[in-house]
């Protein structure tokens, strides 16, 4: 997939940045950012050297009843993942939470609460997955039954929060993912 060539840039995290994919409209391309801080690039050698690696094996072993919710992953390398764009029934290409602001849809909060729970029962705590709304996107499979999806995971445990050492326990991870899933939920359920 190396002939894949990044065009606009549509989203940035912390460490890489989400471009389409020049001729490829149902692909984006995540890639490292060029301009990593000293620290950055020293979190990501010691401890995240095979970040995208990992996000698309951690993809790969979710639960079946899981993976409906998560973007999938095409293709990877050290330095990018290559993903497809979460579509709306419509055609257009789904937005973030964070697009929407408030969102009222009661079967969006319902599928939101099914993952939760599906995370609950399989002991899975993705960090990042309800992090600020930025990763999750709302997917509109109808005028009125909307869904999330969650396209980045990379971040579920200690590695991602390196002085934080208290998340090397399951419980500690779970209890700070339910204080950002709560947050998320006071800052976007309307």
């Amino acid at each position: 997939m190396t002939q894949l060539k990044p065009d606009l840039k549509i989203g940035e995290g912390h460490f890489r940045e989400c471009y389409t994919v020049k001729d490829e409209p149902a692909l984006c391309i995540k890639m490292l950012k060029k301009n990593l801080t000293f620290l950055q690039r020293l979190h990501l050698n010691l401890l995240r050297r095979k970040m995208n690696e990992d996000e698309y094996n951690t993809y790969h072993q979710l639960p079946a009843s899981l993976k409906p919710y998560f973007n999938p992953i095409v293709s990877v390398s050290r330095n990018f993942v290559v993903t497809s764009r979460p579509m709306d029934y419509d055609g257009s290409f789904s937005l973030s939470v964070t697009d929407y602001g408030k969102i009222t849809n009661i079967y969006f909060w319902k599928e939101v609460e099914k993952v939760v729970a599906l995370f609950e029962k399989h002991n899975l705590w993705f960090l990042d997955a309800f992090q600020l709304g930025s990763n999750v996107f709302v997917q509109r499979m109808s005028e009125d039954h909307w869904k999330p999806i969650i396209i980045d995971y990379k971040r579920h445990g200690w590695k991602s929060y390196p002085l934080q050492l208290n998340l090397l326990w399951d419980s500690q991870k779970k209890k700070k993912f339910y204080r950002k899933y709560h947050r998320f939920v006071k800052s976007f359920k309307g």
